[in-house]
């Protein structure tokens, strides 16, 4: 069973959504984000790192949140006797330098929320998504012919049928962002 959502799923939200979905989440320690990170400007090339926030820090006199990764400051995954130094014998060679990863610091401004399965439905709550509430029907694990998907509905009598319960509560919440 599909537990989060993925970057692809965000990476379709429109820009309007990415602000309305930014303005809601209050990001938490121990919770997974997504950062686009700049590879090549003159090409316009991103790179998607999605992380473990570890930390959210407050700048001081200002309301802009910081997200710190969880993985440990200066800790690359690559050995020392992995990495090849460039020798000093040819002036004339050209040197080609590599893309490094950004610090462990991100701005809540530069990422959005991946989110997992209670936290869809929290955001729902709050979108009062069905203002009587919203079922959630799962299909059971033998189907029959005929069976319908994870679907949500509301009072209104608003459906979305996927057949992860993720997609189909992320789909109702892309709805109301």
């Amino acid at each position: 069973m599909k537990q989060h959502i993925t970057p692809e799923d965000l990476l379709k939200l429109n820009s309007s959504q990415v602000l309305n979905l930014r303005d809601m989440w209050m990001p938490k320690p121990n919770t997974m984000a997504m950062a686009r990170i700049c590879k090549d400007v003159i090409n316009d090339e991103y790179e998607t790192i999605v992380f473990v926030i570890g930390e959210v820090i407050v700048q001081e006199d200002s309301t802009r949140l910081i997200l710190k990764s969880l993985n440990p400051s200066g800790d690359t995954g690559i050995a020392e006797d992995d990495m090849e130094l460039p020798e000093d014998d040819d002036d004339d060679e050209e040197f080609f330098f590599e893309y490094s990863g950004p610090d462990q610091y991100f701005s809540k401004d530069d990422c959005l929320p991946v989110l997992n399965i209670g936290q869809i439905i929290e955001m729902l709550s709050r979108v009062k998504y069905g203002q009587d509430g919203f079922s959630i029907f799962i299909p059971p694990a033998k189907r029959l012919v005929g069976d319908r998907g994870c679907r949500v509905v509301n009072g209104n009598e608003m459906e979305f049928e996927e057949e992860e319960l993720c997609d189909a509560l992320w789909n109702a919440l892309v709805e109301f962002l």
